[in-house]
């Protein structure tokens, strides 16, 4: 039974996280980041999603000490860093950029809460039903990179981009960014 744990200092900021990315685990466990190596160690997760706040976005940070923690304790295990609602473009590039030399393996920008969104008829795409540039897409996703960043590093139209993007968030029954980042984890497109 897949699981992934969402860790964040603040209850609400869990809850919203989880609500999030709900659609693609059969259960969620949300945890306060000092609780986080724990239950880790306990549950053994398939993804841990640590919520960054924007305030404290620096190395000595509670998210960015956890982040440190599970990846050294851990390395194999997943783990991606979920930006708050409220942080601007430069505030989330910062915190993009710390997450990822921390070890997380990727960014999820803040998006909109989805409920689950199941695929047709139960089966689950697999990572060859998605073409390279959507492969590609998806990468970029989890760096925390906005469509134009992608379409500049891919050297394509942003609107490819979209295009590419509206076609693997149906294939994967992805509502958003988030949300297909957080599949393409759990169905193990990325690792």
């Amino acid at each position: 039974m897949p699981l992934c744990v969402v860790a964040a200092a603040d209850p609400d900021v869990r809850e919203r996280v989880a609500r999030t990315i709900d659609a693609g685990f059969d259960r969620i466990t949300g945890v306060d980041l000092g609780d986080l190596l724990v239950t880790v160690a306990r549950e053994q997760p398939d993804l841990v999603v640590v919520a960054a706040d924007v305030s404290t976005g620096g190395p000595g940070s509670s998210w960015s000490v956890a982040v440190t923690a599970i990846r050294a304790a851990v390395p194999d295990l997943a783990v991606l860093v979920a930006g708050p609602p409220d942080a601007g473009r430069d505030a989330e590039h910062r915190l993009a950029a710390t997450a990822l030399d921390l070890g997380a393996r990727g960014f999820l920008r803040s998006g909109e809460e989805i409920g689950p969104r199941p695929f047709a008829a139960g089966r689950r795409p697999s990572s060859a039903e998605l073409s390279r540039r959507e492969l590609d897409v998806l990468l970029g996703m989890t760096e925390g990179l906005s469509n134009s960043e992608i379409a500049a590093a891919l050297e394509l139209a942003e609107d490819t981009v979209k295009t590419h993007a509206r076609r693997l968030f149906r294939k994967l029954g992805a509502g958003d960014r988030a949300d297909a980042v957080a599949r393409g984890f759990r169905q193990g497109i990325l690792r």
